[in-house]
């Protein structure tokens, strides 16, 4: 009976372990300009650092200004050393407040999405 018992409770956390594992998204690690950052002069890039490797297809980076105006970024560029950042550069920045909206997929097909504020003194 007690065979019977440890077999139930390691087949009950082994699936637990399985939806876990399969609820899992892509998560932003690190930012540079960092959430909530001021910064004395203007970044050159955006660069994202996530837990999961993207999906370059589906991995974008949009720059809005004070106006919520798009600013014309290039293409993103998936790091070729680290499929799990991504990176823009940047055209000259005037002062003022910037939002930084991202949206990514991983290699597991689950999609991702966030935004965050910067500024520039």
């Amino acid at each position: 009976m007690i065979s019977k018992n440890i077999v139930v409770a390691v087949a009950v956390f082994g699936g637990s372990l399985a939806a876990t594992a399969a609820q899992a998204h892509a998560k932003i690690e690190a930012a540079e300009p960092r959430a909530d950052s001021e910064l004395a002069a203007a970044p050159k890039e955006i660069t994202l650092h996530f837990n999961e490797k993207l999906e370059p297809a589906f991995s974008k980076i949009a720059l809005l200004d004070a106006r919520n105006v798009a600013i014309s970024l290039p293409r993103i560029a998936i790091d070729k050393n680290d499929a799990k950042s991504m990176s823009a550069q940047l055209p000259l920045l005037k002062s003022g407040p910037y939002l930084v909206r991202w949206s990514t997929m991983t290699h597991d097909g689950h999609k991702a999405k966030g935004e965050y504020r910067f500024k520039v003194k």
